[in-house]
């Protein structure tokens, strides 16, 4: 084991032990010391294949003692959809594994790499490209059915869209310094902590507009006169009234009151009612004055869906927000139960 690995193991369960013991899920990867990779070898002794990510337990020596690391790797979902499944990796297994070691918990990496027994290696994490020149790598694949794919038929706005940004990253994991905020809502936000008081630790969904934007496909589907808009992540449904009157009295939910109407190809979407008190997935805050404005413009040919979001909360932005993305029409994607699972 290289001294680099024992001193940074050595340093986590000292210092980072002390940090209070808390669940973790879907959030964003700050945590990480992603500027140095750690690189080690163990036994997997626990293999958890779970939403909203798989962790695996691997045990190594450090100087004479047993240690158990937690590995995080992306969502079940993301796994799936590239081919990885959990018969992959055994408890038992020798593994060797690349990673981002965790600032703030002890024994904790956001794993990237994994080496079986057999020479293979996974790639768990990203899109960062092989890491052992004699490994042989784990082709990844679409994870299609391709009978699904063939049978797929264009119906509108009304097919399965999966997640392609037009903007680098996700817009939800975004900082003050990115938003127009007013000072009382960036004095909130910076005392926000991520393990504390973050609601998706619990599983618990975020609201409008955060549930927006993530990396898991959706569908529209026309019930009845309305229009439903299923959701992968979470398993989120939201509901747009086309008939709907303003007027209602319909109470405030997390997503809120949608009322939509077609333009053409387009369709608008009107939104209030929302008591999600957070504006995004990184603790900047919103109030139930919040109104969010979406445009989902259909573009046949190209197979692609536009979308325009603004929002206006004149209690923490100072001015609307505007962001624009695009989702891509694969033929045979579904949304999958996400089922997200509380880590314990």
């Amino acid at each position: 084991m290289n001294t680099y690995l024992r001193q940074t193991m050595r340093a986590a369960a000292i210092g980072l032990l002390m940090l209070p013991v808390t669940t973790f899920a879907h959030h964003s990867v700050t945590e990480y010391d992603q500027s140095v990779v750690v690189e080690f070898e163990g036994e997997v002794v626990g293999v958890f294949w779970r939403n909203p990510h798989i962790t695996l337990n691997v045990a190594t020596m450090v100087d004479g003692e047993r240690v158990v690391w937690k590995l995080e790797g992306a969502s079940v979902s993301s796994q799936s959809r590239r081919g990885l499944t959990a018969d992959m990796i055994n408890v038992g297994d020798q593994i060797r594994v690349a990673g981002s070691v965790s600032t703030r918990r002890a024994n904790n990496m956001a794993v990237d790499h994994l080496l079986l027994p057999s020479g293979e290696e996974l790639l768990l994490r990203g899109q960062k490209p092989p890491r052992w020149p004699d490994a042989t790598l784990v082709a990844l694949t679409s994870g299609i059915d391709p009978a699904k794919a063939a049978a797929a038929e264009a119906n509108g706005i009304f097919r399965v869209w999966t997640w392609g940004a037009l903007e680098r990253g996700h817009w939800f994991f975004r900082g003050t310094n990115r938003f127009p905020l007013t000072e009382s809502a960036i004095t909130s936000a910076n005392q926000w902590d991520e393990f504390a008081d973050n609601p998706v630790l619990d599983c618990i969904a975020p609201g409008m507009p955060a549930i927006i934007g993530n990396p898991y496909p959706m569908e529209f589907v026309q019930v009845g006169e309305n229009i439903e808009l299923r959701q992968e992540e979470f398993d989120v449904v939201r509901t747009i009234y086309l008939s709907a009157d303003a007027s209602a009295d319909v109470p405030p939910s997390p997503v809120g009151y949608s009322i939509g109407h077609w333009e053409d190809d387009v369709l608008v979407i009107s939104t209030s009612r929302i008591n999600s008190p957070y504006f995004n997935r990184v603790g900047v805050p919103q109030s139930e004055a919040v109104e969010i404005q979406e445009r989902f413009t259909l573009d046949d040919e190209a197979g692609r869906l536009n979308y325009e979001l603004k929002v206006t909360d004149p209690a923490t932005l100072t001015e609307p927000y505007e962001f624009k993305a695009l989702w891509v029409w694969q033929p045979g994607e579904v949304v999958s139960e996400y089922k997200c699972t509380v880590d314990k």
